[in-house]
């Protein structure tokens, strides 16, 4: 790295623009880390437009932007009209794609390219268009992945249509594959589909969305894991900023949402993991990272965590509350005291001293009975107070909310306006009602702008039938990476050296499963065996092993008429196969994984073999796997 590579600023920036020469000078000569990018995600920026660029000035501009947001890194790469401008540099992880970041941990990462411009209508074209297929293709041969295996887009992390509903991946990857062998492009295909969700819904969607994570956070971007991971589980929304956290020697970002908390290790940012999943109901011991994790989301809230307290009992168990919104109060009803405390999803209440009692808000959202309304009334005052709002039963925000169980408002009703419309918005923590001014009784719901772009993606970005190539269907490859697999505190053992040997042959394995028992088995001292890879039936691919080492995976067979140890001349894969048959993820991953490896490796089509074909003994093992799928390119 020269001087001038030298990041600087928060989030790191470099800053420095090259042309396409110097650019393929730069990405043919850089030094990875230990760990190499495996993906490039596509973007466009939206905003700024071509029209709107101003060079370093908006870089500068971005970089103060993400900095407002409080990132600790960003995409690594702009392509604008007056050059290609380096940001993070691209040994680093970045920002840029929720959980497509990816991950140190994990064992891979992405390099984000940012297209300056709005390609929801039209492609990317001159200046742009050319400097993009140099960046593209100027990683793929400094890589060595086929375009195909490489680009991925952002809209296949995130609800957004980026990098622009005009672009295709066919026609990306055509493009990209026609600069690499310098031949004309072949003829472009359609436009990519706009949708039943248009650019001025997606807008306002953009818009609702950033309001409604911004009442208690940073605002909404779809480039943060977090976020992302938030809306595909349907976590609803933060009740308070990302922050950071010190435990065990080692810095972790959390951030609370209505459903859960969401933490990661630094700077493993696509590695999203879930708090419920590592209290699985119970109060975890003080000194652990459960219990430093449960009590700073807790303080999010004003509320210590007491784990004596039984409202903190109750909400733990249950898994469902999130965390609170405020310190536990009391109210009186007729005369009677009622303890509460407002959590994200409910509020929970008792009578008295009654612990053994713990009831819920929502339960009383229908009834009819007038002193439970009266109760429930005053406990929507309480909750409404906690968001510094006045509830007002006769209001069509509040009454949807309570019946739809939306949880505890996060603030006030506000009016935003987007495409020359002026909307009033109510954000809950599990969704956000809105309405056009003055349509008061004409509410809808956040969550159904969304919804129907799941459907354009499963239509136009193919899953299990993607490109034609000769009658062969070929996965979507931006879908897939590898994620490393360890036991923590355990090394495996189940391998040796090749002792000089070339890597001649993929060697396929089946599995009943399940992935993570087989993983774990395979992984841990003494194992008898073990593969480099394991595909598993949701389409995961995990690597356990480095392709350098030689995997007790197969034995002693022949092989080109010779009879030759196979561990040291192959990449042993195993799949998983249930007693249902093959998944399409499966079949999707391992085309994936094989043709990874085999460019990898220079392997010819005719080394790709089942363990059956060499061994007799396991003449049955995956006998059933698709010709098609054992050889995806014959």
């Amino acid at each position: 790295m020269t001087s001038q590579d030298v990041a600087t600023g928060m989030p790191p920036m470099i800053g420095r623009n090259l042309t396409i020469p110097q650019w393929l000078d730069y990405v043919a000569r850089y030094q990875f880390g230990q760990i190499k990018p495996s993906k490039v995600v596509l973007h466009h920026t939206w905003r700024p437009t071509v029209q709107q660029w101003r060079g370093l000035a908006s870089m500068q501009g971005m970089q103060r932007y993400y900095a407002s947001k409080g990132w600790a890194s960003a995409p690594h790469i702009y392509v604008a009209p007056d050059g290609i401008w380096l940001f993070t540099p691209m040994k680093d992880i970045g920002i840029h794609a929720g959980a497509g970041n990816g991950s140190f941990k994990a064992g891979w990462y992405s390099i984000g390219v940012e297209m300056v411009g709005d390609y929801d209508r039209e492609r990317p074209s001159g200046a742009i268009w050319e400097a993009t297929k140099a960046v593209l293709g100027g990683l793929s041969r400094r890589l060595a992945i086929a375009p195909e295996m490489l680009i991925a887009f952002h809209r296949d992390y995130s609800s957004k249509s980026c990098p622009g509903w005009a672009v295709t991946k066919e026609w990306v990857s055509g493009e990209v594959k026609a600069w690499l062998g310098n031949v004309p492009p072949p003829p472009p295909p359609p436009p990519g589909p706009v949708g039943p969700i248009t650019p001025e819904v997606e807008e306002l969607g953009e818009a609702l969305l950033d309001q409604s994570y911004g009442r208690r956070s940073e605002g909404y971007n779809s480039s943060w894991a977090f976020h992302q991971f938030a809306v595909d589980k349907n976590l609803g929304y933060p009740t308070a900023r990302s922050q950071r956290l010190q435990h065990g020697g080692k810095t972790y970002n959390f951030q609370p949402f209505a459903r859960d908390t969401l933490y990661c290790e630094v700077p493993n940012w696509g590695d999203v993991q879930r708090l419920s999943e590592l209290l699985s109901g119970s109060i975890p011991p003080a000194g652990t990272l459960g219990r430093a994790l449960l009590d700073a989301a807790y303080a999010t809230g004003g509320s210590a965590f007491r784990p004596d307290w039984a409202f903190h009992q109750y909400a733990i168990a249950g898994q469902t509350l999130g965390p609170p919104l405020e310190a536990s109060k009391t109210v009186t009803v007729d005369g009677v005291s009622y303890s509460y405390q407002v959590f994200a999803v409910d509020t929970i209440f008792n009578k008295g001293t009654d612990w053994q009692n713990i009831q819920r808000l929502s339960a009383l959202a229908n009834t009819s009975n007038p002193a439970q309304v009266k109760l429930r009334d005053a406990l929507l005052t309480a909750t409404y107070a906690a968001a510094g709002q006045q509830y007002r039963p006769d209001w069509a925000f509040h009454q949807l909310a309570r019946t739809w169980n939306l949880g505890a408002p996060l603030g006030k009703t506000d009016p935003v306006t987007v495409g020359g419309k002026q909307y009033n918005f109510q954000v809950y923590a599990t969704d956000t009602l809105y309405n056009v001014v003055p349509n008061w009784s004409d509410v809808k719901r956040l969550s159904a702008i969304f919804a129907p772009k799941q459907a354009v993606l499963a239509a136009h970005a193919p899953p299990a039938a993607l490109l034609l190539r000769d009658a062969v269907l070929v996965p979507d490859w931006g879908r897939f990476h590898i994620q490393r697999y360890s036991v923590a505190g355990k090394a495996p053992t189940a391998f040796g050296s090749r002792d000089g040997s070339k890597i001649h042959l993929i060697v396929l394995h089946g599995d009943t499963g399940p992935a993570l028992r087989t993983l774990e088995q395979m992984a841990i001292p003494g194992a008898a065996r073990m593969s480099h890879y394991y595909v598993a039936a949701d389409g995961a691919v995990y690597q356990l092993l480095d392709d350098r080492f030689a995997a007790f995976h197969s034995g002693l067979a022949v092989w080109s008429g010779a009879r030759r140890n196979i561990n040291r001349i192959s990449l042993g894969v195993t799949i998983e196969r249930p007693q249902n048959g093959y998944t399409s993820g499966t079949l999707q991953a391992l085309a994936w994984l094989i043709e990874t490896l085999r460019a990898r490796h220079g392997i010819p089509v005719s080394g790709v073999m089942r363990w059956g074909e060499l061994s007799s003994s396991a003449a049955s093992d995956l006998a059933d796997l698709p010709p098609e799928r054992l050889r995806p390119r014959q």
